[in-house]
């Protein structure tokens, strides 16, 4: 990872309908998707009591090869998928969203719970489970997807957050007020995206960019509130994005150089310094 951006949209000021990009943003990376339905079920009916874990993450959470993962609520999918329809319709850049491309880790789970944990029919038509079983099998699904997530966060060059009130709540502590989240993925994937090393893209290693700014890294029922850290990440909206698309046109930078240029060095310097 080299930069992270968080993405705000103020709807009186939106001069891109993301909505007209929603299906290329969601099919853009068929071409990368695994067959894991298919290969997990046989993982998990020809297993044994002891399942390999690393097979599992290799059929259902392939690493694939992407620019920009983008963190954003379930309840933003549509949006998301329409942010990276217009990225790669405008930048031919890849967008990495875990739910298009690993398929939801319930379903791993479903099928871990009805192969393992004693799954039998009840009286009203359903099934029940044992439940020490069922919560031992979502503990590995959930370490198995967490992994997942902070291995492409880490493939990817750039992270954006999709900083809405769906996925982002601001909470007051006396005089101050922090950013918190619901979501315990959005908060894992902040976190990650804070910690790991940031990376200069191998790019910057043959060459000097003409026009390159010269800087080394930028940086429902039960509700548990996590403070998130967004200080690392540069402030981002459609106004910076139409800036990105017009200031890319005829240029023959890369074009996430031409992102990082719209914004000021000591700008970028501060968000290395806070992170």
């Amino acid at each position: 990872m080299f930069a992270g951006f968080n993405f705000r949209i103020d709807s009186q000021e939106n001069l891109i309908n993301f909505s007209d990009y929603a299906i290329q943003g969601k099919n853009h990376l068929d071409s990368a998707k695994a067959v894991v339905e298919r290969k997990l079920k046989e993982i998990v009916i020809n297993g044994t009591e002891s399942l390999d874990g690393n097979s599992i993450q290799g059929e259902w959470f392939p690493e694939i090869s992407a620019d920009i993962f983008i963190s954003h609520s379930r309840d933003d999918a549509d949006l998301a998928n329409g942010i990276a329809g217009w990225i790669n319709s405008n930048f031919n850049l890849r967008c990495f969203i875990d739910s298009n491309v690993w398929g939801y880790s319930d379903e791993l789970l479903e099928e871990l719970n009805s192969q393992y944990s004693n799954k039998r029919p009840d009286s009203s038509g359903g099934y029940l489970y044992d439940h020490q079983r069922c919560i031992n099998a979502s503990k590995h699904v959930d370490t198995m997807l967490t992994i997942a997530l902070h291995k492409m966060i880490n493939r990817c060059e750039c992270v954006i957050l999709l900083n809405t009130e769906n996925a982002i709540s601001v909470k007051k502590y006396g005089d101050l007020q922090r950013d918190t989240t619901f979501s315990p993925w959005i908060y894992s994937e902040l976190i990650c995206s804070s910690l790991i090393q940031q990376r200069r893209p191998e790019r910057y290693s043959s060459q000097r960019m003409q026009g390159t700014q010269n800087f080394d890294a930028v940086n429902e029922s039960l509700q548990i509130a996590y403070e998130i850290p967004t200080k690392h990440l540069l402030p981002l909206d459609p106004k910076t994005l139409s800036a990105w698309k017009e200031a890319y046109m005829g240029n023959k930078l890369h074009p996430l150089d031409v992102l990082y240029n719209q914004f000021p060095q000591s700008e970028i310097q501060k968000n290395i310094l806070n992170g």
